[in-house]
């Protein structure tokens, strides 16, 4: 786990609202699921249309796709979950594009490792563990959580048929 400054930001790219659920094909959910999202931004061109705004795409950030998850609602268990970009602040946002401003904040970077059946379920719990082993807390004022898809430790490796993968998992941190 690292913790550093990070932002601001601006994430960019398809929103919905959802829900995790278990999948029963007899009863299937009444959300949109976050797998079909990312199948819908391949295939229609949003992660290439931000790409391609090069003067937009920050330096500091790894070369990869995030997924944004924010606005969790405790009483039915939903969040918008956002597939994209961190891009630089001052982007314009395209018709049929979201964007949620990422303040300047301390960050924590996690790296969950594991089968990819295994890392989502896990990563947010594995994140906040070790946040408060290293002597940290959440920000809850201004959280989020990112899954961050790098070529280096995820994509490469996933078409390479590796089975066991590291996705990169951000979440914002205060000192206890």
């Amino acid at each position: 786990m690292e913790f550093v400054d990070f932002g601001p930001y601006k994430m960019v790219g398809k929103e919905i609202r959802t829900k995790i659920e278990n999948v029963n094909p007899i009863f299937p959910s009444k959300f949109p699921t976050i797998p079909s999202l990312w199948k819908q931004c391949f295939s229609d061109g949003t992660f290439d249309t931000l790409a391609n705004m090069t003067e937009y795409c920050p330096d500091e950030t790894p070369n990869g796709y995030e997924g944004y998850m924010r606005d969790f609602n405790q009483e039915d268990g939903t969040f918008t979950y956002v597939a994209g970009f961190l891009m630089k602040t001052k982007i314009p946002v395209l018709d049929g594009f979201t964007a949620y401003d990422i303040p300047t904040c301390s960050l924590a970077i996690a790296w969950i490792e594991g089968e990819e059946h295994d890392i989502y379920p896990n990563a947010h719990q594995l994140t906040v563990e070790a946040i408060h082993q290293n002597g940290y807390k959440v920000d809850w004022e201004n959280y989020f959580s990112c899954e961050v898809y790098t070529d280096q430790r995820f994509g490469i490796p996933q078409k390479r048929g590796q089975k066991v993968l590291i996705l990169d998992y951000y979440m914002p941190v205060k000192q206890k």
